[in-house]
């Protein structure tokens, strides 16, 4: 399920926010720029409704801290606000937010934008197939090609690799991986997730040889990079 962040500070307007997006994701919500920069530094967020007059910063400010830092800066955002003149949208997509809905928010105009920032931002994909590089993901039968050569994972291991190749040199937390493998009711322990990562990294060869970078980001989680153009895989 997608995870949404909403920073918005008036109560009203975070709870209409809410419910309007609830159906599309897990929702959390932050009433300033610092909250939510806190959040950022334990949890990953498939999107963010940012409104652009905040207690303590601009939206558009805080747009651009996103995009300058090293933890979310990829992540799509949708500035909210009363603003309408052409010189506040220009700014706001200057700033680097994806898209621009004004106050009031009418709910079927903020999820048809949200549909559309999500199915633009994913990766094109050819029925069943998702191919990176020299690595295709058949999810027909979670099968990992690896080159010509078919890599065998289990169902978890098969899930944790797509979702890190979709997510390429998005830092991921902990928690986001786990409970979009495992399920957010699931039981599941950090040491569990390491042990997939490090199965992963020898299956799929996801070493600095092959042109890719798999470890962990320092009290966060983990980040798969690709540094280079990646030799072919060499079949058996």
């Amino acid at each position: 399920m997608r995870k949404i962040a909403i920073v918005e500070d008036d109560p009203d307007e975070l709870g209409r926010l809410t419910v309007m997006l609830s159906a599309h994701g897990q929702c959390a919500a932050f009433a300033d720029r610092q909250s939510f920069m806190k959040a950022l530094h334990r949890d990953t967020y498939d999107l963010a409704c940012i409104d652009w007059n905040l207690p303590d910063v601009t939206g558009v400010d805080l747009v651009q801290r996103i995009r300058a830092g090293s933890l979310a800066p990829s992540i799509p955002i949708i500035l909210i606000t009363a603003r309408s003149t052409d010189e506040d949208i220009v700014a706001g997509l200057v700033s680097g937010a994806d898209d621009y809905v004004t106050k009031p928010v009418r709910k079927p105009v903020l999820l048809a934008r949200v549909e559309t920032l999500m199915r633009r931002l994913s990766p094109a994909t050819d029925d069943h197939l998702e191919k990176f590089g020299d690595y295709t993901f058949d999810r027909s039968r979670d099968v990992v090609i690896a080159g010509r050569e078919e890599r065998v994972l289990t169902t978890k291991e098969f899930n944790l690799a797509l979702l890190l190749f979709r997510n390429m040199h998005r830092p991921l937390a902990r928690s986001y991986l786990m409970e979009e493998v495992w399920g957010a009711a699931a039981n599941v322990s950090s040491r569990t997730l390491d042990t997939h990562v490090c199965r992963l990294k020898t299956k799929l060869g996801l070493t600095p040889t092959n042109g890719y970078n798999f470890g962990p980001v320092y009290g966060f989680g983990y980040r798969l990079e690709k540094t280079a153009s990646a030799p072919e895989m060499a079949t058996r």
